[in-house]
């Protein structure tokens, strides 16, 4: 008999048991100590029935016994699908994950715009990760992250908090000298960092409210806070 067969039988005979009764957060944590003593059968067992009756944490840590293969065969698609089960549920772990696959295409297509949409989703509930990826994938030429989604530079969680150390300079429509100026900001004032390519950062220009950016060399500023 292989190896596969043999795991899905296994795990088929558990299932037929059952699993002990309890309440749906009686058998998640159940299932989380069963991972932590890696009895990834266990683990599926106690998830898997909460994860079909729509228990969101289930159907993440499911889609994690998937992705990784812990007890089974790496299956990217059956991950993706409960991940986007529990992200739909407003699962920010699960939103992030969704992001992830698309991001690095394991499995599956690439789609970073596709990406930036799950992301998004997380960001806005706080979810740091989420956060600090949506600054790094802004400075890609190929992401059109602010195109999509404009507002996205008004809100004060996205990117990092920085003042201008340089006199009176100038702030360019692109990442490059060769740039057509658009302003001039004076020493001190308070920008907030949103992308970067090469040595220039894209910043939100004060007043931040007003959402406008524009390139500056990154020398030219420096951190408050990350």
């Amino acid at each position: 008999m292989s190896r596969p067969l043999l795991r899905a039988l296994l795990i088929g005979l558990l299932l037929a048991e059952g699993c002990e009764s309890g309440t749906s957060t009686d058998q998640f944590e159940v299932g989380l100590q069963a991972l932590q003593q890696g009895n990834f059968a266990e683990a599926y067992c106690r998830w898997r029935p909460l994860a079909e009756h729509g228990y969101a944490d289930a159907q993440y840590h499911l889609g994690w016994l998937y992705a990784n293969g812990n007890g089974m065969n790496v299956d990217m698609q059956q991950a993706l699908d409960w991940w986007t089960e529990a992200a739909r549920q407003g699962h920010a772990d699960a939103q992030f994950a969704v992001g992830l696959a698309y991001t690095t295409g394991e499995g599956m297509q690439k789609d970073l715009n596709e990406a930036i949409t799950w992301y998004l989703a997380a960001a806005r509930q706080g979810h740091q990760d989420a956060r600090d990826i949506l600054v790094q994938l802004n400075g890609d030429p190929g992401v059109h992250l602010l195109e999509l989604h404009p507002e996205v530079a008004r809100e004060g969680w996205f990117g990092w908090s920085a003042r201008v150390a340089g006199e009176r300079i100038n702030v360019r429509a692109g990442p490059g000298t060769d740039q057509k100026i658009v302003a001039q900001v004076e020493k001190g004032s308070a920008v907030r960092v949103i992308g970067q390519r090469g040595d220039w950062y894209m910043v939100v220009l004060p007043p931040a409210a007003s959402g406008n950016t524009a390139w500056i060399y990154k020398s030219l500023v420096s951190a408050v806070s990350r």
